[in-house]
């Protein structure tokens, strides 16, 4: 039951994440959107001020697209473009909004662009025509646009890292869980070098005298190897003690006497890491090396 809850929440994670990344943007736009116009009320007041006029009423800014603003001026009056120019620029660059926008002045009712402007971002590279011309007394309306910007270049890298994290995790989970596992031996099994013979999760390299379980390496000597081959080669089955007596010591004249029981005690020490392997002594008989499962 836990692993299962596990997986879902994994699964989930990329999926909440970039919700809730969704969500806070969403928000922060709306926060941004609904500061713009207040700060463009602003804009409207200080011109009509510049104008003369204290006492008229701030029309409503109309919200043309996700980046354009319409700004009716309620009142007939003339302006100079460099005075227009500094007030709009002086708010805009107070409440630090975009420096990178472009200025259209309509006469009404005909809508007709009477001037504009574009700020590009520096004083070199900014474009505004027709300065110490004064335009006369008309309705007129501001349309200011600003640059837009791509932000889904950052959504879809947050998005794509998220996702990977989630495929990245529900990959580990199926290995994890639904993968047969493999221990040391198992592991170190699976690249059997030539020569060599397993012993439950053990692995006999004969020619080395050595005895490997996972990434423990027991040495052998020469006997230990000689009786250990024996049993390895004769799994599950009593080997007959006298076997071992003379396959092993008599070729070299040795009278064998406790010898062999003391080997025998060595070889159990090292074959005690895996307890599916057991050297049994079949008491008057012999002994056993079993791999149980």
């Amino acid at each position: 039951m836990k692993w299962k809850l596990y997986w879902v929440v994994v699964l989930l994670l990329p999926v909440l994440v970039l919700a809730a990344f969704m969500h806070r943007d969403s928000t922060d736009a709306e926060y941004k959107k609904a500061r713009e116009v207040i700060i463009l009320r602003k804009v409207s007041h200080k011109l009509l001020q510049a104008a003369g006029d204290s006492s008229s009423r701030v029309p409503e800014i109309k919200k043309i697209s996700e980046t354009e603003y319409l700004l009716p001026l309620e009142t007939a009056i003339s302006f100079h473009p460099d005075s227009l120019v500094n007030t709009i620029n002086q708010v805009i660059q107070q409440y630090g909004l975009s420096n990178r926008y472009m200025v259209n002045v309509l006469e009404q009712p005909a809508n007709k662009i009477v001037f504009g402007y574009a700020m590009i971002g520096s004083e070199q590279e900014n474009i505004i025509p027709c300065l110490g011309r004064e335009q006369p007394i008309a309705k007129y309306s501001v349309l200011i646009r600003w640059e837009p910007t791509n932000n889904s270049g950052t959504a879809f890298w947050i998005a794509g890292i998220v996702l990977a994290f989630g495929i990245g995790a529900g990959l580990y989970l199926i290995r994890a869980r639904w993968m047969p596992k493999k221990d040391k031996g198992q592991a170190l099994q699976e690249e059997i070098l030539p020569g060599s013979l397993s012993i439950g999760h053990y692995q006999f390299h004969s020619e080395a005298q050595e005895l490997h379980f996972g990434e423990t390496i027991l040495s052998l000597t020469g006997k230990e190897t000689k009786l250990l081959q024996i049993f390895a080669t004769s799994l599950n089955e009593l080997v007959d003690r006298k076997r071992l007596q003379k396959e092993v010591w008599e070729d070299e004249g040795v009278i064998v006497g406790r010898s062999l029981d003391m080997y025998i005690s060595k070889l159990r020490k090292k074959l005690e890491l895996d307890p599916a392997v057991h050297l049994i002594n079949v008491h008057g008989k012999g002994y056993k090396l079993e791999v149980r499962s």
